[in-house]
């Protein structure tokens, strides 16, 4: 009698290293994702821009041009109380930001206020 072939049981025995191996890598990279804060969620920086995208968005959909077209930045003085660290992330979480913000080839211009929540109180049109 011949020997018999097991190449179907090395298959199976592969087929589960590979399975334990990307499960076990898969639950390590979900542990460092829970572990490693999100950008948006835990810094100034990623609050103004998560903040300065809700902006945006109102101009595109209030004035309907082009995302392209609309233009958001951060307020001068909250801009430099940032760079200076005088604004920390818990006064963000308080007080909120204010963006300007204006549409690229118009003379259309105005500001945003948005609450510690992200919530858009305030969006004026001209300054």
């Amino acid at each position: 009698m011949p020997p018999r072939n097991n190449l179907r049981g090395d298959r199976r025995k592969n087929g589960r290293h590979v399975f334990a191996v990307a499960a076990s890598l898969g639950l390590v990279l979900t542990g460092y994702g829970l572990l490693v804060p999100s950008a948006d969620a835990q810094t100034v920086s990623g609050l103004s821009s998560k903040w300065g995208r809700a902006c945006k968005m109102r101009v595109v959909e209030q004035f309907d041009v082009p995302n392209s077209d609309a233009v958001v930045s951060l307020g001068a003085t909250e801009q430099k109380s940032i760079d200076e660290g005088n604004t920390s992330l818990a006064d963000v979480q308080k007080y909120g930001l204010s963006f300007n913000w204006e549409i690229r080839g118009k003379t259309i211009n105005g500001y945003c206020n948005v609450d510690g929540k992200g919530k858009i109180t305030e969006f004026k049109q001209g300054l």
